[in-house]
């Protein structure tokens, strides 16, 4: 029997098309969205379902809506916030291109303090989840989520609340593309000899900030050569 996909809401289906027609550049920044009643026969929703998505979508800074005038499309990465951010990867299917290379190189920048902080607070917990690691021939969607928990704990232990946010809101997206970068077994065997450096290195109370940059340093370079084609496609 196969599985029955769960039917899309009529708002969700509402948001994913303003939002997929914005990021798609069919409606660029300061573009006039057409009138209401239009609008919503265009999507097939009612309006006040309409109505509802807009001023969400408003809220997140998508548009601007002003009361007797049309609403007008926002220059998202301009001015975009978390709320936009976490839009964009839970639509990932139609996620600007860019957006797996501008994380990874943000990343980058921010794990390995972030890795460093948590090793003081609880190296213990740390050195436990890394020697759960999974072996080179593991399913990639396996490995991706592994490698996930490790990012994922050692955001958390950092106790930096905003790194949290957004690391919750990538969980989705990270998983999906991690499993094609966790598909080629030298991805796999690179990440287990990181994950055994680090382990090394927590356990003889060495830093390990330059360890997770060189590792996430070598990840951005891996994925640009070979997986960004791909995404282009």
């Amino acid at each position: 029997m196969e599985k029955k996909t769960k039917p899309i809401k009529p708002a969700q289906f509402a948001e994913s098309e303003i939002v997929k027609a914005i990021i798609s550049n069919q409606w660029t920044a300061g573009h006039k969205l057409p009138p209401e009643r239009e609008l919503a026969e265009l999507i097939g929703v009612t309006r006040p379902t309409l109505r509802e998505v807009l001023q969400r979508l408003s809220r997140d800074g998508w548009l601007t809506i002003s009361h007797g005038r049309p609403t007008i499309v926002n220059d998202y990465k301009r001015n975009g916030g978390l709320g936009v951010f976490k839009t964009i990867v839970n639509y990932d299917e139609f996620s600007p291109i860019n957006i797996i290379r501008d994380w990874l190189e943000f990343r980058v920048l921010i794990l390995p303090s972030l890795a460093q902080k948590a090793v003081t607070i609880n190296p213990k917990q740390i050195i436990s989840k890394l020697k759960e690691a999974p072996s080179v021939d593991s399913e990639s969607v396996i490995f991706a989520a592994f490698d996930w928990e490790i990012q994922m704990l050692l955001v958390m232990l950092s106790n930096n609340s905003i790194a949290k946010m957004l690391y919750n809101d990538l969980t989705n997206i990270y998983k999906k593309q991690g499993s094609i970068y966790f598909e080629n077994h030298s991805t796999k065997e690179k990440s287990l000899r990181y994950y055994e450096k680090l382990k090394v290195n927590i356990i003889e109370n060495k830093n390990i900030s330059l360890i997770v940059k060189d590792s996430m340093s070598e990840s951005l370079d891996i994925w640009l050569k070979n997986y960004s084609i791909i995404n282009n496609n």
